[in-house]
């Protein structure tokens, strides 16, 4: 399965608010209604290839979860994964060092628009050409057989630190906008060549907004009417901050007065 259940945890990250969860659409919309309908009642199982899926009545909705962000990929990974590993581990060794010490650190590397939309259908088609093993897994534990309706959605998550953004100034004033794929013209055009994806899940941060897009192929032409020419615009390559403190906090746990010490750490 997954390294820490990254799709159980991206769920969790977008759709545990108590106020709900807010999903963009173009169209009818009556697939997201749909979708979200068989999500929340239908049976949920997790397991590995594909990472999930959901039945409800006659229809088995494979769900298949990735990643991706705007920086630099590499035979040794995404810079921005390999720059959190590294801080990550900084930390760790001030935690073991103990004492009181206030830190601070840079996510380096270069992101912009052009790794954007190489990432993505980068790690689109690796999936995409696993979904005919994923059916056939499937079958074969006996959890879909040819009478259902099946179909498949990718939950795509946008995981750059700051989310991506470009400036657009195509109207006199400066706006900034979010990068999403929902809007995206190159990604859309991938989309509609790939007719085993019925769905996608579009997910991303953007500071503390939480940014859902449910894209339905069969009403792809409605979204790349409403698309958007990222390309033309400035990209936003941001350079994240993380600071963080550890501090010594005495527990006095037992009537023999013993004392531990325990490292706290917070992180921003």
């Amino acid at each position: 399965m997954k390294r820490d259940n990254e799709l159980l945890n991206a769920i969790k990250r977008y759709f545990s608010s108590k106020e709900g969860t807010s999903i963009y659409y173009y169209g009818t919309g009556f697939t997201a209604i749909e979708f979200a309908d068989i999500f929340q009642s239908g049976e949920k199982r997790v397991m590995d290839a594909p990472d999930m899926l959901v039945r409800k009545d006659n229809i088995a909705l494979i769900i298949e979860h990735f990643e991706f962000d705007s920086y630099r990929v590499t035979r040794k990974g995404s810079q921005n994964r390999r720059e959190q590993s590294r801080i990550e581990g900084a930390e760790k060794e001030r935690l073991l060092a103990g004492g009181e010490s206030c830190f601070s650190d840079v996510i380096h590397g270069s992101s912009s628009y052009q790794n954007y939309i190489q990432n993505v259908s980068l790690s689109f088609a690796e999936h995409y050409r696993q979904i005919n093993t994923y059916k056939k897994n499937l079958k074969a534990r006996g959890f879909i057989s040819d009478s259902q309706v099946v179909r498949v959605l990718f939950f795509i998550e946008d995981t750059s630190p700051l989310g991506s953004v470009a400036a657009d100034q195509s109207e006199g004033d400066l706006f900034v906008r979010p990068i999403c794929l929902g809007q995206c013209q190159e990604f859309l055009s991938l989309l509609q060549d790939s007719p085993d994806v019925n769905y996608v899940l579009a997910c991303s941060t953007v500071g503390p907004d939480k940014i859902v897009w449910f894209i339905d192929r069969n009403e792809i032409f409605e979204y790349q009417k409403n698309a958007i020419d990222y390309s033309q615009m400035q990209f936003i390559n941001f350079e994240p901050q993380v600071s963080g403190f550890q501090i010594q906090c005495p527990l006095r746990a037992t009537a023999e007065g013993i004392n531990a010490e325990i490292p706290k750490t917070l992180m921003n």
